[in-house]
């Protein structure tokens, strides 16, 4: 069944998200919202993985060009908008790019 690692991928995403949701988010809800980002944002600054689409051979030849430099790149600016909004997040335009990060 060559479906069942994705439906593995995403039953353990849920699990991870479920942890997170119950012990990371009620921690999270009381901070000012420039400290409730940084662990968010420092979680999304390693979204460049998603360049490895476009690394042969670590995918599979099947995978779509199209989608897999779509899905690299848009991965790797999202990382990049990440770590700027890190680094300027104590001010407005940190805010800012977090919330470009998340459009």
């Amino acid at each position: 069944m060559p479906q069942l690692p994705f439906f593995m991928s995403i039953a353990l995403s849920f699990i991870a998200w479920g942890i997170v949701t119950r012990y990371v988010w009620p921690e999270l809800r009381f901070r000012p919202h420039a400290e409730g980002l940084r662990p968010l944002l420092i979680l999304h600054s390693f979204r460049f993985i998603g360049l490895a689409f476009l690394v042969p051979g670590v995918v599979s030849p099947d995978l779509p060009a199209a989608f897999a430099h779509s899905a690299g790149y848009w991965h790797l600016i999202a990382a990049i908008l990440a770590v700027l909004a890190l680094l300027s997040l104590p001010s407005t335009a940190g805010v800012v790019i977090a919330w470009m990060f998340n459009l």
